[in-house]
């Protein structure tokens, strides 16, 4: 299970989207005015990513963990980045997947079908799912590129089960 939860700004819509298909718990605000993120951060103890310099300067004012997102970065960059920095998980489990519209948990109706709890959307494995996996698989191998030279030289692994497992 995911515990650490994050709170995504306007500007990384496509990324709020990819941390919920990785089951965390992530926010995302079109229109929020940055205090209202900051507070909402604080106050649930979430992630702050963003690409607003000023938001992130003002967030680890207050004492919110924030991640700065440098412009135009490669999504599969910035995932890797996360895993490295917050050990986020770069595997799909379908059991732990997140509504990717309203963050809403999911719930199995069929062995390749599940159904958002909030909104009803249906979610199945599709094309898409060659394509989710390829860049998690690029995410992967980018993030063990970077090698081993902090926390005692270990790079961590995903332990968590994916669907595949038994």
């Amino acid at each position: 299970m995911a515990t650490q939860k994050f709170i995504v700004d306007a500007m990384l819509g496509k990324l709020a989207r990819w941390l919920r298909i990785l089951g965390y718990d992530t926010l995302y605000y079109r229109d929020a005015e940055d205090w209202k993120i900051l507070k909402k951060a604080k106050d649930e103890r979430r992630i702050l990513i963003t690409r607003d310099r000023g938001l992130c300067v003002r967030a680890r004012k207050n004492d919110v963990d924030c991640f700065f997102v440098i412009p135009n970065e490669e999504i599969e960059k910035i995932l890797a980045d996360l895993s490295r920095k917050y050990k986020i998980f770069l595997d799909v489990n379908p059991e732990a997947s997140r509504c990717t519209s309203c963050n809403g948990i999911l719930e199995k109706k069929d062995k390749n079908l599940w159904i958002c709890t909030k909104c009803r959307k249906e979610y199945w494995k599709g094309k898409h799912w060659e394509t989710i996996t390829e860049i998690l698989i690029k995410a992967q191998a980018l993030k063990d590129s970077y090698g081993t030279a902090e926390a005692g030289g270990s790079k961590p692994t995903s332990g968590r089960k994916t669907g595949n497992d038994s």
